[in-house]
């Protein structure tokens, strides 16, 4: 990702030159240039490149999953509306008095009532509803905190892959490097007589394996780069160039703690408690659905312009019990597997998080090896082992093995790395990829 800094464009403008004898114009510049250092300093530090942070609030506004899930949330709240609407009144026509065919004519004609009529329902319904809507746009917005863990999880371990695949495609740059200036002195004592051929077949077969592994990492970094265009919802073919380094912090919290933050901030338990609370609402619909409900109306005749009249009905449930039995045992059935959901959910959770806690621990002993002795013993002893074979001590297969085993051991550190902040974002998220 490319940055144009209007400041930098700014400064390849030709500046007038002061001379002595304009001391007003010297002291415009001193201004300008006192004004404009914080922002010259600020361009110069800033990452060229794509940061992990960029990487994340760029998805979070552009990734289908989120923006899916924040339409579910409009949809919810377009729910929640209609359930809290009262039913709509009804304009009515009605006609009384028309005579029947082979009826004698009336000494009146036929009548004609305009009126309106209006549902009440039983007290409690619409406030139930209400409060049923509310849960759903709750539960809506806890999937969409769930959905944006998600994919933030999965953004850093993208970045963090590509990030590991172009670090030992380096690594394996420098180990070709090793090897190359192995093998031109090999070849060079090989022709003055003081190798063998077979310590030169050695090392380009080192150099071949090392090439296959560089090509190998090459595609690894196409691949991790192609995953994290998708994730940020860019074409496969636009650059990334990733400005924020793998990095070791060691983790500072137990699993008890951790656990802990889980119950009380995880969207998905959050969704799984408000589920079991909609559903017990639910089920107190379901019996207020036995309830009658007030018809009442109000209408205007067509002969007797100065009178009006009114109209009441009730209906009747009860006398239709298999609906409001039907409606019953479904509700309760949905308390039931929202309880069971719930309990499993937390289960889940637990479980997702003490494995990525595990795994974080164990990336975070290998790496703490690698650090504390391997890496610089065998970097000191292959500076040594360099030496005595300039100087015609040791030999070459001695040095060659040293050179693959420093290569492999850089190799394995970077993954720790890699794999510690691969199990730092699946702790973030643990458990709320599952179904």
């Amino acid at each position: 990702m490319h940055h144009s800094i209007p400041i930098a464009r700014a400064s390849r403008r030709r500046v007038p030159t002061c001379s002595a004898s304009r001391p007003g114009a010297r002291a415009v510049l001193a201004l300008a240039v006192l004004a404009l250092g914080p922002a010259l300093s600020r361009a110069a530090a800033a990452p060229a490149g794509l940061t992990l942070e960029q990487a994340l609030a760029l998805a979070l506004q552009v990734n289908p999953r989120v923006l899916a899930a924040a339409l579910d949330v409009q949809a919810a709240a377009g729910r929640s509306l209609q359930l809290g609407a009262r039913p709509e009144p009804q304009l009515l026509a009605a006609m009384e008095g028309a005579r029947l065919p082979g009826a004698p004519r009336p000494e009146e004609g036929a009548e004609w009532h305009l009126g309106v009529e209006q549902l009440f329902e039983f007290p409690g319904k619409l406030a139930l509803r209400r409060r049923i809507g509310r849960l759903q746009e709750e539960v809506a917005a806890a999937e969409l905190e769930r959905v944006r863990l998600v994919v933030a999880a999965d953004v850093k371990r993208a970045y963090w892959r590509a990030a590991f695949a172009a670090g030992a495609a380096r690594l394996l740059a420098g180990a070709l490097e090793r090897i190359d200036l192995l093998l031109v002195d090999l070849q060079a004592r090989y022709r003055a007589g003081t190798a063998a051929y077979v310590d030169v077949l050695r090392a380009r077969a080192e150099k071949a394996r090392l090439r296959n592994q560089a090509l190998e990492q090459e595609k690894e970094v196409a691949l991790a780069r192609l995953e994290l265009n998708t994730l940020l919802a860019r074409p496969a073919d636009v650059p990334v160039e990733l400005a924020t380094p793998m990095s070791f912090a060691p983790l500072t919290v137990g699993m008890g703690e951790l656990w802990e933050k889980a119950r009380s901030s995880r969207p998905s338990l959050r969704s799984a408690a408000l589920q079991r609370v909609l559903a017990q609402a639910e089920v107190k619909q379901a019996g207020l659905g036995r309830l009658p409900d007030l018809l009442a109306g109000f209408s205007l005749p067509s002969v007797r312009t100065d009178a009006w009249g009114v109209s009441l009905g009730l209906n009747l449930p009860f006398l239709r019990p298999a609906r409001a039995r039907g409606a019953a045992l479904e509700a309760d059935a949905g308390q039931e597997r929202a309880r069971l959901d719930a309990d499993a959910r937390e289960r889940s959770v637990r479980a997702a998080l003490e494995a990525s806690y595990a795994a974080a621990r164990a990336a975070e002993e290998q790496v703490r090896v690698f650090e504390r002795d391997l890496l610089s013993d065998l970097e000191d002893e292959l500076r040594l082992q360099r030496e005595l074979f300039r100087y015609g001590k040791g030999t070459a297969f001695e040095l060659l093995d040293l050179q693959r085993t420093l290569a492999l051991a850089e190799l394995e550190h970077l993954r720790a790395i890699f794999l510690y902040g691969v199990a730092l974002a699946d702790l973030e998220a643990a458990g709320e990829d599952m179904p």
